[in-house]
């Protein structure tokens, strides 16, 4: 195997080839494609399954860094696609298809970058970890093999897209809810003068929702100046302005993603579900988000579906080899920052290890139609991986 620059290229098309959608999960035919290539290379590594979820771990991990990428993707139609989402076509400047920015391009740069330092310098001594369910439930991905044990949390590098000199060390915390109101069936033409409808109740929610969007919360010295460095790498590469970018990693974002309710059109509604999607920022927790919400709506229920408080890792050592790296390949100074999303790194940071989240990919296309992503960025990141590796020697951990 040719384990040059190259290679990325084709490793990310042959990737996004192999579907592993989430719903249902399935990535045993795409560890299977990994598995092939780190014994083509030289690595020993292992399998652990559950159904057809699986996920390829080191054999023998050494605790000292660990590289990650999740290889489950969301689902995609071929509607509105000007390629179709399976194809990993090859253009001039692009590898497109669902999963190529989120994020089988990063596993790509892993791959490549392992195998270009192996041939050239020998096995680096890190550890890997190819898994699943990051996109779905969590029925067994990196918060499973983590909480059971079978991966031992240590400093990481995950390889989901990121800005390209802005090397994520901290993500905004998730909640998401199912709120239930209940109010007094009763005839249309009483209403708003008289009758409770549900549907009222959950608008009111709405209300508080945006009141707590409009609270500042304080964050320290070192998580300000990653907010102020992330707000920066931004500019050009999505479409909000500056304000935007800031406001959206400093406040409480919500999104009411579904919402069911009512009886008949000429009856006030008796019951609504609203389903809530909410990114908590740093200097702010879940429990007290929860406990605003149900304090100023008492008979609605509060049902948590799913909570991550925020995590950060105050930039280290590898923070620090990633943007050494990063000044190396591009020429551009590069700052530690933060992400309005949440990702795998939280199931390590929580335990005190140093995550950086960092890779390539546009930040515009995530879980969109005709996903892609540029070759220059897989090419320069496989590079930054190929930088960390050739120095792990000269680094230790503060």
């Amino acid at each position: 195997m040719n384990s040059g620059t190259q290679d990325v290229v084709r490793i990310c098309s042959d990737l996004v080839k192999i579907r592993s959608e989430n719903p249902p999960g399935y990535t045993d035919e795409v560890i299977r494609y990994i598995s092939d290539f780190c014994n083509t290379i030289g690595l020993d590594t292992v399998v652990k399954t559950r159904g057809r979820r699986h996920n390829l771990l080191s054999a023998k991990p050494q605790g000292r860094l660990l590289l990650c990428g999740h290889v489950d993707v969301v689902p995609a139609l071929d509607e509105g696609w000007t390629f179709p989402p399976y194809s990993g076509l090859i253009t001039e400047e692009f590898v497109h298809g669902r999963g190529s920015t989120d994020m089988k391009g990063g596993c790509a740069a892993l791959l490549a970058a392992l195998a270009s330092v192996i041939e050239s310098h020998g096995d680096p001594g890190v550890d890997i970890a190819f898994v699943a369910d990051e996109e779905g439930k969590g029925e067994f991905g990196m918060e499973q093999l983590v909480g059971e044990g079978i991966i031992s949390p240590c400093d990481a590098i995950i390889a989901e897209p990121s800005p390209s000199t802005c090397p994520i060390v901290g993500e905004k915390g998730v909640l998401r809810t199912r709120i239930t109101f209940s109010g007094d069936a009763g005839h249309a033409s009483l209403h708003p003068v008289t009758g409770n409808s549900a549907i009222m109740q959950a608008c009111q929610f709405l209300g508080t929702c945006q009141t707590l969007h409009e609270r500042v919360w304080p964050l320290d010295p070192v998580t300000e100046k990653a907010v102020g460095s992330t707000t920066r790498a931004l500019k050009g590469l999505i479409e909000i302005s500056a304000q935007e970018a800031e406001r959206i990693l400093s406040r409480v974002m919500y999104n009411p993603g579904m919402i069911q309710g009512g009886e008949r059109v000429n009856v006030i509604a008796q019951r609504c579900i609203l389903d809530m999607d909410m990114r908590i920022p740093w200097g702010c927790s879940i429990d007290e988000v929860i406990r605003i919400l149900r304090d100023a709506h008492p008979q609605a229920i509060v049902d948590v579906v799913e909570s991550a408080d925020p995590s950060f890792s105050t930039p280290g050592w590898l923070s620090g080899i990633v943007c050494d790296g990063i000044h190396s390949v591009m020429q551009v100074q590069a700052e530690p920052g933060v992400s309005q999303a949440a990702s795998d790194a939280r199931y390590l940071r929580k335990h005190g290890a140093e995550v950086v989240v960092y890779g390539p990919g546009d930040l515009n296309l995530l879980h969109s139609v005709n996903e892609n992503v540029p070759i220059t960025m897989l090419r320069d990141c496989q590079q930054v991986y190929e930088y960390v590796l050739k120095n792990l020697n000269s680094m230790t951990r503060s």
